[in-house]
């Protein structure tokens, strides 16, 4: 049987600053084409998630560490979402296991990547723990935990150890998303294994280095504006009165976050394939240099 990956070419385009913002404005013009749809993928996903809690509190706490692992497979799926849209399939929840719907490969070489997830998580928090004794640990166990009274949780002070570690672990994680940011799409789309994938996406992102800072850019821009809304809202109308539209507005972003991650993997990779890689219509061509 031939290999399914031998016919598939891969290239790198050079792309312009400005195309990582493009990737933001056709992440949002995707979502709106389809928003029930998106939101009906996230639900189902945060069912999981609560699933995933469930047995870690029945189980054991290493269940957890599934959480990470199911990172990889959002990816994909809403970037196989947006996919769809696109070509006018409908949505459904199938989408996160495309990886497995696939090849042997391309379902070995995605359990690989979820392990690596796992595993960068592991060595971060155990790094995280020998450094300030497990006390950032438990500050964000006391934020994350609602008290009896219904009411949102009092932040605790934070300490100067629980801070370094903080930037720590945000300095580990944007380290460990560089060789990761693309590999789940490569696998899948790309037919490369794990170690391939994960050079690639090195690469990619030394070669689109300033449309991916914008990208990163924008987004801060979205968020910061999104944050300061809710504030002026709460201001007029009262924390409560906003709560349920300000969670909603969060999940409409972070869908929307993963859905312009296609369009920043294909305009970055032009990949050539008679079977794994088929339409990228015209909204999706790549800027002119």
């Amino acid at each position: 049987m031939r290999d399914p990956s031998a016919s598939v070419t891969i290239r790198l385009r050079n792309l312009p600053p400005a195309a990582g913002l493009q990737w933001i404005r056709r992440g949002f013009r995707t979502f709106w084409r389809r928003p029930l749809g998106f939101v009906g993928l996230w639900l189902f996903f945060t069912l999981c998630l609560f699933v995933v809690t469930v047995l870690a509190v029945a189980l054991s706490p290493i269940v957890l560490l599934a959480i990470a692992a199911l990172l990889p497979l959002v990816t994909v799926g809403f970037m196989q979402a947006a996919s769809d849209v696109l070509d006018d399939v409908k949505l459904r929840p199938g989408v996160f296991r495309a990886p497995f719907a696939s090849t042997p490969q391309v379902a070995r070489s995605m359990l690989v990547i979820m392990l690596i997830y796992v595993a960068a998580v592991v060595l971060l928090a155990a790094c995280a723990d020998a450094m300030d004794g497990g006390e950032t640990r438990r500050w964000l166990h006391a934020v994350m935990t609602p008290p009896v009274d219904g009411k949102p949780p009092v932040m605790p002070p934070i300490s100067e150890a629980s801070v370094s570690t903080v930037r720590f672990m945000m300095v580990g994680m944007t380290l460990v998303s560089i060789p990761l940011w693309y590999a789940p799409a490569l696998v899948v789309w790309g037919r490369q294994g794990a170690a391939q994938s994960l050079f690639s996406s090195v690469v990619a992102l030394w070669r689109t280095k300033a449309a991916f800072a914008a990208f990163l850019l924008g987004w801060m821009v979205v968020g910061v504006a999104f944050d300061a809304i809710c504030q002026l809202l709460a201001m007029a109308f009262g924390l409560e009165a906003i709560s349920l539209a300000a969670l909603t507005g969060q999940m409409m972003l972070s869908i929307t976050y993963f859905l312009s991650m296609w369009f920043g993997f294909v305009d970055t990779f032009e990949i050539t394939s008679p079977v794994a890689f088929r339409t990228v219509l015209a909204d999706n061509e790549p800027p002119a240099a």
